[in-house]
């Protein structure tokens, strides 16, 4: 059985002129052209472009391995054409892919190889993205310090940039290193001020997701600093903005507040929502048929860095 490391490095150095023959473009020219037509770095580029969207597509689609083979398609292409920025945008994407896939080595090792290409360019913000995605390699691998430094670095590029918005994704970032270390109190802050950031720039992102992660997270961390009311002010706020869209999700968030009620030995309302959370279950079960199509995310920044 082939490994997967061989395949990874198998795509990575094979060449784009196979792929760009379906191309209709170069269908049309000559045979005796073609050969050093694909090779020129116009066509690269096209492919490197054609590829990329198809690794955007395949995230969309939650497809992470599909997504990898056409992203390192598209990094080889790069690579030959010696286009630094698209180069070192794309090792973030195959960073972000591999994160998704809990292949944590890699996933530093490409946001490394991003952060290195994009440094002396004039992209600054795949530069701040590289440094994110890089500083959430380090917290994969439990590198909590280096996590934090580089992080902050992201933090401080972004805000010179303005973009508000990755502000406050590379904040919630820092509250999962700061509560990873044990120092809840500056993990309920970064979380906070995520959650201001994200509320003033929500429109810029496709349903609320980021921010019920955010508030679960504040519960969890605030139940375990004993401050069981804001636990349960923000597990409600999550339910509320979940229960009507994504029945399975409003079911985990019932079972934390069943779970946080059992702990304040309040058995009854802890049973309610156990009741509730089991009859959500039953009613998100998909149910089988032919015309079952998984439905396209929208193409937005995560946690582990930007698409």
């Amino acid at each position: 059985m082939t490994s997967s490391r061989f395949a990874i490095a198998y795509l990575t150095q094979s060449r784009p002129v196979i792929l760009m023959q379906a191309f209709p473009t170069v269908q049309t020219i000559e045979p005796r052209y073609q050969l050093s037509w694909l090779r020129s770095v116009p066509a690269l580029l096209e492919t490197g472009k054609a590829q990329s969207a198809l690794g955007h597509l395949y995230c969309q689609l939650g497809e992470w391995d599909r997504a990898a083979g056409a992203y390192l398609r598209s990094l080889n292409a790069f690579s030959h054409a010696e286009d630094a920025v698209a180069l070192g945008r794309t090792l973030t994407h195959l960073s972000v892919v591999f994160a998704q896939r809990q292949q944590y080595r890699w996933a530093y090792d490409y946001a490394a190889q991003a952060v290195q290409h994009l440094h002396n360019t004039a992209d600054n913000a795949g530069y701040a993205a590289a440094l994110h995605t890089l500083g959430m390699g380090h917290y994969y691998r439990r590198r909590y310090r280096l996590a934090l430094k580089t992080l902050e670095k992201a933090l401080a590029l972004r805000h010179e940039l303005g973009d508000e918005l990755g502000e406050a994704i590379t904040l919630g970032c820092m509250g999962r290193v700061y509560a990873a270390r044990g120092e809840h109190w500056c993990a309920l802050s970064c979380y906070e001020a995520a959650l201001d950031g994200y509320r003033q720039h929500q429109t810029l992102l496709e349903g609320n997701g980021y921010e019920i992660m955010i508030r679960r997270r504040i519960a969890r961390l605030a139940n375990c600093a004993g401050h069981t009311d804001l636990a349960i002010a923000h597990f409600e706020a999550a339910l509320l903005l979940c229960q009507k869209c994504d029945r399975a999700l409003a079911a985990e968030i019932l079972i934390d507040l069943a779970n946080l009620h059992e702990g304040l030995q309040q058995n009854k309302v802890a049973l309610r929502y156990h009741q509730q959370a089991r009859q959500l279950q039953q009613a998100a079960k998909p149910k089988a048929s032919a015309n079952n199509v998984p439905a396209p995310i929208a193409l937005q920044p995560t946690e582990e860095g930007y698409y």
